[in-house]
Formats: C-alpha cells, sequence, structure tokens
C-alpha cells in the first residue's frame, strides 16, 4: 500500500504524535518538539487503515467543496443568505451592505478567503453574544466574558474563570446545532467535566443533544474551504 502524502507540524504543545485530517483532505501529522522526524513516517504507515477509512467517510458525508469564491453565504444559525460581488477595485478591500445584506470584495485571489473570514468574524461578533446571553438567561447561569474567534477545530470552550469563547464558523450553522454548542459550553458553568451529570445538565436544555452532537460533526467537514486558513 502507498504511503499517503501528509504535511508535518511540530508543536511545542503536542504530547503524542498524532494524525488529523482536516477538511480538505490534507493529512497533517503532529509530533511533540523533540520528537524525530522519522517518528511521522512510522505513524503514517501504522494508520494507513483508519487514513484510508477516515478519507472515505468524509468523502461519503460531503464531496470535496468547490475552492471557487462563493456568491452567496448562507449564515443559517440567523436565517440569513448573504450575496457576495467581487470586482476589479474598490476604495476598500470589503465594502458590507447590512441593509441589502450584500458582501463586495476586492477580486484579489490572494487575499479573498481572508477577507470573507475577517468578514464572517465579524458577523460573529455582532450576533453570537445576544444569542449567548439568550440562552444564559434561559439556563440561569452567568459567564463573566464572551470572546469569538476563528479557530480550526473547536467550536467553543469555557474557561474556570467563566471565560465563553465561541467560534464565528458557528454562524455557518443550523441554529438548532449552534444553539447546542452554546448550551454545551454554558452547561461547563455548572460542570467543568465530560460527566454523566454535565450530559444530564445539557439534555435538561438541549433534549436532542446527541443528535445534535452528531449533526456537528457532519457538518464540520461540510463548511465551505474558504473558511479554513
Amino acid at each position: 500500500m502507498t504511503k499517503p502524502c501528509y504535511q508535518l507540524r511540530i508543536s511545542s504543545r503536542a504530547k503524542h504524535a498524532r494524525i488529523t485530517i482536516k477538511p480538505s483532505r490534507q493529512i497533517e501529522v503532529v509530533l511533540p518538539l523533540g520528537m524525530p522526524v522519522r517518528e511521522a513516517d512510522k505513524l503514517v504507515q501504522q494508520q494507513q487503515n483508519w487514513i484510508k477509512r477516515t478519507l472515505a467517510r468524509m468523502q461519503k458525508q460531503a464531496p470535496i467543496m468547490s475552492t471557487m469564491p462563493p456568491t452567496s453565504i448562507a449564515l443559517l444559525a440567523i436565517d440569513k443568505q448573504i450575496q457576495v460581488t467581487y470586482v476589479a477595485s474598490q476604495k476598500k478591500p470589503m465594502i458590507w451592505n447590512k441593509a441589502l445584506a450584500q458582501l463586495s470584495i476586492c477580486n484579489d485571489q490572494t487575499c479573498v478567503s481572508a477577507l470573507l473570514r475577517d468578514w464572517l468574524k465579524m458577523r460573529a461578533k455582532e450576533y453570537l453574544p445576544d444569542l449567548l446571553k439568550n440562552i444564559a438567561s434561559e439556563m440561569g447561569v452567568d459567564y463573566r466574558a464572551v470572546s469569538i474567534r476563528l479557530q480550526k477545530s473547536r467550536w467553543g470552550s469555557c474557561s474556570m474563570l467563566g471565560n465563553i469563547s465561541l467560534n464565528a464558523k458557528l454562524l455557518l450553522l443550523p441554529s438548532e446545532v449552534m444553539r447546542y454548542v452554546l448550551v454545551h459550553e454554558l452547561s461547563h458553568l455548572e460542570h467543568m467535566n465530560h460527566s454523566t451529570v454535565f450530559w444530564q445538565y445539557v439534555e435538561r436544555f438541549e433534549p436532542d443533544y446527541r443528535k445534535r452532537r452528531r449533526e456537528l460533526r457532519q457538518l464540520s467537514l461540510a463548511l465551505p474551504s474558504w473558511v479554513h486558513s
């Protein structure tokens, strides 16, 4: 069996060698700092069957998305459809018309994806804090602060201090899946773990959480290519 091609990354934070497969189907091997590089080849060789099965499953669930810039963006979480146009030149690289739900971007192929990600992050900062606040009120919990980031894989987090971090990509998910993520992170304010008691607490506010978790895993593979840096 031919060994798959992969990208190698050395991480000072990693404790163990691991393999991840990105939505773009790029295979990445992460090695802890100081581990011999030859261990990457060895790991890929050992995990070839897993890699093959995972790639097949990803293709079945979500065929590789087009790398062409989008002409529209569906913000499913807030039920908004955005039209995107590309122009040869304009005063600003990106012009957002909220009233018309239109986004105009300078057609420079080297930065289109970056501009789209910046725009998504700005919209997430506009909408997600209020959505989080409403659900927190419903659950009767208080958090300290909320921050919006654009992370590769983590959808959200809750710190011991009660700070909530949310991924801007949540706006691209259906509202019920987005809600599950917010309920999940807010539930950590009461239970800072993933114990049985934690999931029972999540279920109080999101009875279909098991279904939402499955949907979230599948939708993670179907995100448009431009959201990936």
